[in-house]
């Protein structure tokens, strides 16, 4: 894209004043989404030399949602790493605050979230008492945050912007996630637990409808947009077993259930409920029930003999 006088206006509100130069170096390097309250910032071709500009600041509020570790980052002559383990992913940063990026040779994937200041201010303080200096502390963004970022993007590019009614809606709306995103750490939010319970559902349905396929914990955190560290904890919270171990014990339960319901041999059984061979499918069920496979069928079928059942 081309920037526009209103885009550079923008810029110089929510970035800072730029020179042509940088403004050219962003439009090469990035991926700008702009609104003059909120806009977001994704790396197309490599870094922004802007980025890696030592002690620069914004004027805006800066959260930047990152999707792999970050190894060092420059905030106020700190350095700072995400490993996201925890699934904490947004970092959050206030305006005038010195920071850098560090040359890195391999690409990175984030979206920077610039905020405009009065917004977020108004905003935070329908939740806060009083609005922290952030200095690059890392947050768990709420699950809903990434869809409503894609749906600012998708409403920017489609109509460049000419919504104003939607786009004012989606930045104010952003916003207030961001806000939750970091209020979540210090308080019990029910609605937070009640839409994790729903995301946890709807992989344990999506487990049911594909235990044949090959599914990794990747592919189950993916699919409810969450980072597999976060995803995990609150999977783990709501279950009380990873995702990984309730998959094996409902690849298990269908395993059962068709070994005493029909003639399938073990190889077969153990294929249609997700395993990678029967060796396999035999020690996790011998680990499960104290038996193999075998054994189970026999025992049932026997007992179904004996009883009529």
């Amino acid at each position: 894209m081309k920037f526009n006088p209103q885009d550079i206006d923008i810029l110089n509100n929510l970035v800072g004043k730029l020179s042509d130069n940088t403004t050219a170096e962003m439009n090469k390097n990035l991926e700008c989404f702009l609104h003059s309250k909120v806009s977001l910032f994704i790396p197309a071709s490599g870094q922004c030399n802007y980025a890696l500009t030592p002690r620069h600041t914004h004027p805006a509020y800066t959260f930047i949602y990152y999707f792999q570790s970050v190894n060092d980052f420059i905030v106020d002559d700190k350095h700072l790493s995400y490993d996201m383990a925890d699934g904490k992913c947004l970092s959050a940063m206030s305006p005038g605050i010195p920071h850098q990026e560090i040359e890195e040779e391999h690409f990175q994937s984030y979206i920077a979230i610039a905020i405009d200041d009065k917004l977020f201010q108004e905003i935070a303080l329908q939740y806060l008492e009083t609005i922290p200096v952030f200095r690059g502390e890392a947050y768990a963004p709420h699950p809903e945050l990434l869809n409503l970022l894609r749906c600012f993007m998708l409403e920017a590019s489609q109509t460049g912007g000419q919504n104003p009614t939607l786009a004012n809606s989606l930045a104010i709306v952003i916003t207030h996630y961001v806000v939750l995103s970091i209020i979540a750490d210090t308080q019990n939010n029910t609605s937070l637990f009640v839409y994790d319970r729903f995301e946890v559902d709807r992989s344990i349905a999506y487990m049911n409808s594909h235990l044949a396929e090959k599914i990794t914990l990747e592919d189950l955190a993916g699919r409810v947009n969450l980072s597999v560290g976060h995803f995990s904890k609150i999977f783990k919270s709501v279950t009380g077993e990873t995702p990984i171990e309730f998959l094996n014990t409902i690849r298990l339960q269908k395993a059962r259930h068709l070994l005493i319901n029909n003639t399938d041999n073990i190889t077969e059984i153990a294929l249609k409920c997700g395993f990678r061979s029967s060796a396999y499918f035999s020690t996790c069920f011998i680990e499960k029930y104290r038996m193999t496979p075998s054994s189970y069928r026999q025992k049932v079928l026997k007992s179904k003999e004996i009883t009529g059942y």
